[in-house]
């Protein structure tokens, strides 16, 4: 009884350390990537102010990382990367902006493909525009409130006066 489970054992082992030794060469014969951070909140963001950030990322493989395409969600999402090569243990960068000339809250994924292990990668960028004053917020009507009033005089050098009066009270734009 004893030999058939000294026997069970040893076949345990020699599978898992198999499996494990196959599990390690998948990862050691790719280029890896691992970003610093995968979100990113820029907080509250001023109307029309830049909102830029760079997500660093390291090769941790063992082959050379090649970016094919980076993806965003939407067009107010621009993402730039090098087209260069990054030797494994070296950084790389992949700068995102989201452009602020809309108001409210916003949260964007960007996909980043690539030809390692971890080929398709998620970032997140999130944030709140602050409205604008001086801009409308699209689908809101406004309104300028004035009490403004013009008197326009002329004197034709003869015994009658014109007047003309005007009163502006409200505009709808």
């Amino acid at each position: 009884m004893r030999q058939g489970f000294a026997i069970l054992l040893i076949l345990s082992c020699v599978f898992v350390s198999c499996s494990r030794t196959k599990m390690l060469q998948k990862h050691a014969t790719k280029a890896h990537i691992e970003f610093k951070e995968g979100r990113h909140d820029f907080g509250k963001v001023i109307f029309g102010q830049p909102a830029v950030h760079d997500f660093v990322f390291v090769n941790t493989g063992v082959d050379t990382l090649i970016i094919n395409e980076v993806q965003s969600t939407c067009g107010c999402t621009i993402p730039k990367w090098s087209d260069e090569p990054v030797a494994p243990g070296n950084k790389g960068v992949i700068s995102v902006s989201y452009d602020t000339h809309r108001s409210g809250e916003f949260e964007k994924g960007i996909t980043v493909f690539s030809n390692a292990d971890n080929s398709a990668m998620l970032l997140v960028i999130a944030g709140f525009v602050t409205p604008n004053p001086n801009k409308q917020i699209l689908g809101a009507s406004k309104t300028v409130k004035t009490e403004q009033k013009e008197t326009i005089i002329f004197d034709n050098s003869a015994d009658t006066t014109v007047r003309i009066d005007s009163e502006i009270l409200e505009i709808q734009k």
